[in-house]
């Protein structure tokens, strides 16, 4: 079943979805689920915020997998970190956006085997680099692409940490593009 909205004014709303069968039924409101603005034209695309922007990360393998080939645009090359995670990849937007959205490339979509897919990872934004508000939480990713929309938030800094880096028992982080999508 779908449902339609209409908003008058521009601003953040709420949306609360109510289920019911024969088990029962449920309710649930999701915090700044919808923002409308006219910053964004009818029918257009959210902006790719992060290609070649600045990026560090918590380590990196060597340099040719290093945190900046996370926002090269170039699906064959990736960042790499090894050790004990979490691996914490940190991109600087340059100024403050409105953030919505974020696409990785996993192990996967850069040609690596699927067992080698992140398997649990955050996405937090701050305004200013030493406090971050978490805005996904995935814990049981098997895809080699991902796509995760939240609420839109003002953000300079978007920080992927790689919670359990792949599908098994390696501990190395294989991160090929992170793109942020804001206005």
């Amino acid at each position: 079943e779908s449902v339609t909205a209409s908003y008058e004014a521009e601003g953040t709303y709420n949306v609360t979805v109510k289920a019911k069968n024969a088990s029962g039924e449920a309710e649930r409101t999701y915090e700044g689920c919808i923002q409308v603005t006219s910053q964004l034209a009818p029918g257009a695309e959210l902006t790719l915020l992060s290609g070649q922007k600045a990026a560090e990360a918590s380590a990196y393998v060597n340099e040719n997998e290093a945190p900046q080939f996370a926002v090269d645009g170039d699906v064959t090359k990736k960042w790499c970190a090894t050790g004990t995670p979490p691996h914490e990849l940190t991109i600087d937007l340059g100024e403050i956006h409105t953030v919505s959205q974020v696409a990785i490339s996993h192990a996967e979509a850069g040609g690596e085997g699927a067992d080698m897919n992140t398997k649990a990872y955050t996405i937090s934004v701050s305004e200013d680099g030493s406090e971050y508000k978490e805005v996904t939480n995935v814990t049981r990713n098997t895809s080699g692409t991902t796509l995760d929309t939240f609420a839109p938030v003002s953000a300079r800094y978007v920080k992927l940490s790689v919670v359990k880096p792949t599908q098994g028992s390696d501990t190395a982080a294989r991160i090929y593009e992170v793109e942020v999508y804001g206005i």
